[in-house]
C-alpha cells in the first residue's frame, strides 16, 4: 500500500510496474492455461496464436503446436514440456493475459462517476464546493483558485481536538524501539496494565503480516477473546473466531458483541470506519514517519475519541 502521496502510487506508475512485474516473473502454469482457454473464445483465434508463436519460431518444439489445434492443454507433459515454458515469458502471451485478466479487473473504467478528485475540487463552478474534514490543517496545500472559508461554528474544532488528545487517559506513550516481529509486538500489547482491544495502524508499523494473520496471531495471545475483526483482503470487514470460522461482521453474531472482541484496522481503513465501542475500551495508535495531525486525528476520527479511550 504505497503512501498517499508517494511516486508508487501515481496510477500510470503503478500500471508500469505491474506489467515490468509480470515481464520478469513470468506467468504460471495455471496463467498460462487462462490464456489458453482465453484465446479458444476470440473470434479468430487462429490470428492471435500466430501472433504468439511469431517469436518462436527458431526454437525447437513440436510442429503439431504451430497451429492451435494442435494444442491439448489437457496434456500434462506437453503443458509442462512445452507450453508453459514457451509462453510464459513470451511478451505477446504476457500482453494478451494483462489486457483479458488483470487490468479488465483492477484498472476498470466507467462512463460515470460519483467520487472527485483535485481536479474537480479546482475547478471553476457556479456554486460554492462545501465539505468537511475534521481539521483545517491542509487548507495552506489547496489549489490558488480556491479558498478554505471555515464556517464560525466549526472555528473550535481545532481546538476541540487537542483536548480530546491531551485528555488524562490518553496521557501515555511507549517507543518501541526496534523489534524482531509482529508477534513481538503483539506480545507487548497484552501485556499492558490497562487491556487493550484495538490496533489502529495509523503510522503503517504492521507490515510482516495480512489483516488475517495478524487477527489469528493476536486470538492466539488472547485465549480469552472470543473473536477478532478486522479488514480482508476484498476491502470487507470480517470476524474470525478462536476456532478458525470466517464470517461477515455485519452478519455475525459478534457485531452487537464488541466487548468480546479484539479489532485491528490497518492504516488504509481506519480512515472511513464507523464502529460503535463499547464505553471504556482502550486503543493503541501507532506513529511513523510523516504522520501529521491532521492524519492522526482523522486515523482515529472525532466518533473513535468521544466513543473510547486511546
Amino acid at each position: 500500500m504505497p503512501s498517499l502521496r508517494a511516486d508508487f502510487a501515481h496510477p500510470d506508475i503503478a500500471l508500469t510496474l505491474t506489467c515490468l512485474s509480470y515481464y520478469y516473473g513470468g506467468l504460471n502454469r495455471d496463467q498460462v492455461l487462462l490464456c489458453f482457454d482465453l484465446l479458444a473464445k476470440l473470434d479468430n483465434p487462429e490470428m492471435e496464436y500466430d501472433h504468439w508463436v511469431e517469436l518462436e519460431r527458431d526454437k525447437d518444439f513440436p510442429e503439431t503446436l504451430r497451429q492451435l489445434s494442435g494444442v491439448n492443454t489437457e496434456d500434462g507433459t506437453q503443458v509442462k514440456d512445452y507450453l508453459v515454458p514457451l509462453f510464459s515469458r513470451n511478451k505477446r502471451v504476457v500482453d494478451f493475459y494483462l489486457s483479458q485478466v488483470v487490468f479488465p479487473r483492477a484498472a476498470r473504467e466507467f462512463k460515470s462517476k460519483f467520487s472527485t478528485s483535485a481536479w474537480d475540487l479546482a475547478e471553476k463552478k457556479k456554486n460554492v464546493t462545501t465539505g468537511f474534514s475534521g481539521t483545517n490543517d491542509n487548507r495552506h496545500l489547496l489549489p490558488t483558485s480556491i479558498t478554505q472559508q471555515d464556517p464560525e461554528f466549526v472555528l473550535c474544532t481545532n481546538a476541540l481536538v487537542l483536548r480530546h488528545l491531551l485528555r488524562p487517559e490518553n496521557d501515555y506513550y511507549e517507543c518501541t524501539g526496534e523489534r524482531k516481529s509482529v508477534t513481538d509486538f503483539l506480545r507487548r500489547l497484552v501485556k499492558q496494565d490497562s487491556e487493550i482491544r484495538v490496533l489502529l495502524d495509523v503510522g503503517a508499523q504492521i507490515l510482516e503480516l495480512r489483516n488475517k494473520e495478524l487477527a489469528r496471531a493476536w486470538l492466539d495471545l488472547r485465549r480469552d477473546v472470543s473473536a477478532a475483526i478486522f479488514f480482508d483482503d476484498a476491502d470487507h470487514l470480517t470476524v474470525i473466531t478462536q476456532d478458525g470460522t470466517i464470517e461477515p461482521f455485519f452478519s455475525s453474531p459478534f457485531n452487537r458483541q464488541l466487548e468480546k472482541c479484539v479489532v485491528y484496522l490497518d492504516d488504509a481503513h481506519t480512515r472511513g470506519t464507523d464502529i460503535k465501542f463499547p464505553q471504556g475500551t482502550r486503543a493503541a495508535v501507532t506513529l511513523g514517519p510523516k504522520v501529521t495531525k491532521d492524519r492522526l486525528v482523522q486515523g482515529m476520527s472525532i466518533d473513535y475519541l468521544r466513543k473510547k479511550k486511546i
